[in-house]
């Protein structure tokens, strides 16, 4: 019943975040989180973090720690996810944030680390806070960050990315650029909330030559070629490409996180970030281990060289993607399971998936435009297909991914960093008060199984 009742609560507080920044005397938007999660994105678009995968982990390590260290100076009151420590006192919610983000950063980014430190004390020296309280926040903060970097130096990230060998048969993936494929033991890295690689796996991918097969071929031929597609098609795979430069596919949805949290207060708008980017984490090592267990080649790979006799169907030689393909296996993307880990994730956390919103691209991605969704999931089988019209992927990488994705976010947000208790922290209380007149039936969480997410209108806003 407790459960079923903290569920209504964050129902309730999803419409009244927005009502409640009127409201006086409520704490609200973390400035603190939102400058760690916008610093880490720069990081990223400045290649610190690596690829995807890589990125994704760092999120997740960044975010985690940023939790817990706030989680420390509010009495506790979710469980920690690294620190298992009493309560601090004498610190600063926005200074432990600070802190504990940037060390952290500046631990996984050491050729950045010399600008970040001075950030994180230009960030501190802002803030509003005695030189006790400053030092002792920054203490805990970097203490707590510092250890949780220690303890996962041997999760095999380290090594994952070795020499890969490829298979000579049809349907074998093949290097689609000279570079080492990338990561190919990342599927090895210890998980970060799912049980192990295997929990959300998508299983085995259609059989070459099955007519299932040679559907989604036919598909991607059509829609994903460089003079294929639709405007709206095209936009939509440039949208959501988020390559070289960019913030990366899961970086992607800490900026539509970090645009949903200025109504939280720090603890919340940390807890939420923490969620999102285990979430992804854990997508990525899931996908990982799925891409390089199966090894499927890339529709440029097929188009370019099937015939009847290998594949049943006619090739295209000299067809070129919309998109540049990326150099590792096909199935299952990346970039689905990125995306429905997240958007599980947050709806887990606000208690609804039916929340609307608006996301830019980023400014690298050379894409003008805004996109609107009217639920998380809607956005996730967007960015999903937009792998299909940019050419890189088949329906068969996609679809199941993003759906076993969706359940992982929600099992992170169901089994971590819980409510020790049953009671809101003060600053949630008005938000939650607003709500409950604002929202008359509190959505319930789904399990996202085959045909189990209702597809929604969606627009794209070009800006002016």
């Amino acid at each position: 019943m407790t459960r079923l009742m903290n569920r209504g609560l964050k129902a309730a507080a999803v419409v009244a975040t927005v009502a409640a920044l009127a409201l006086p005397n409520v704490a609200h938007a973390s400035a603190a989180v939102q400058d760690v999660n916008s610093t880490l994105l720069n990081s990223i678009r400045a290649g610190a973090a690596g690829p995807p995968p890589r990125a994704a982990r760092a999120i997740a390590m960044v975010s985690v720690a940023t939790f817990d260290a706030v989680n420390a100076g509010s009495h506790m009151g979710y469980q920690g996810y690294s620190y298992a420590g009493p309560a601090v006192s004498g610190v600063s919610k926005d200074a432990l944030a600070i802190s504990a983000g940037y060390t952290m950063m500046a631990n996984l980014f050491p050729t950045l680390s010399a600008g970040l430190l001075t950030t994180m004390n230009t960030r501190l020296n802002a803030l509003p806070v005695n030189a006790a309280v400053r030092a002792n926040s920054l203490s805990v903060g970097s203490s707590i960050a510092n250890n949780f970097f220690n303890a996962r130096s041997s999760d095999g990230a380290a090594g994952a990315q070795v020499a890969y060998v490829p298979g000579t048969n049809p349907g074998d993936f093949q290097p689609t650029n000279p570079n080492p494929p990338v990561l190919p033991l990342w599927g090895n890295v210890t998980t970060f909330a799912a049980t192990s690689n295997a929990q959300f796996a998508n299983g085995a991918p259609l059989a070459l030559g099955s007519a299932q097969w040679i559907a989604e071929y036919n598909q991607v031929k059509a829609l994903g070629c460089s003079t294929c597609g639709t405007p709206e098609q095209q936009l939509i795979a440039r949208f959501w490409a988020d390559g070289g430069g960019t913030f990366t596919p899961p970086g992607h949805w800490i900026d539509i996180t970090n645009g949903l949290i200025g109504g939280l207060s720090t603890l919340e708008a940390a807890r939420a970030t923490a969620l999102v980017g285990m979430s992804v984490a854990d997508a990525g090592i899931t996908a990982w281990n799925d891409k390089y267990t199966y090894n499927t080649w890339r529709p440029v790979t097929a188009i370019n060289n099937c015939t009847l006799a290998t594949c049943g169907v006619a090739g295209e030689p000299g067809w070129t993607p919309l998109l540049a393909t990326p150099n590792f296996p096909s199935y299952v993307s990346g970039h689905s399971s990125f995306s429905g880990s997240a958007a599980g994730a947050l709806a887990g956390y606000f208690g609804t998936d039916n929340l609307a919103f608006c996301t830019p691209a980023d400014p690298a991605a050379g894409v003008v435009a805004n996109r609107c969704f009217s639920g998380f999931s809607d956005a996730a089988f967007e960015a999903g297909i937009s792998r299909i019209y940019g050419g890189i992927h088949y329906e068969d990488d996609n679809g199941k991914a993003v759906r076993n994705s969706l359940n992982l976010g929600n099992f992170v947000a169901d089994t971590q960093l819980q409510r020790i208790g049953a009671v809101p922290e003060p600053a949630s209380w008005a938000m939650l008060i607003v709500g409950f007149g604002l929202v008359g039936a509190l959505a319930r969480r789904r399990n996202y199984g085959v045909g189990g997410v209702a597809r929604r209108r969606r627009q794209s806003v070009v800006a002016a």
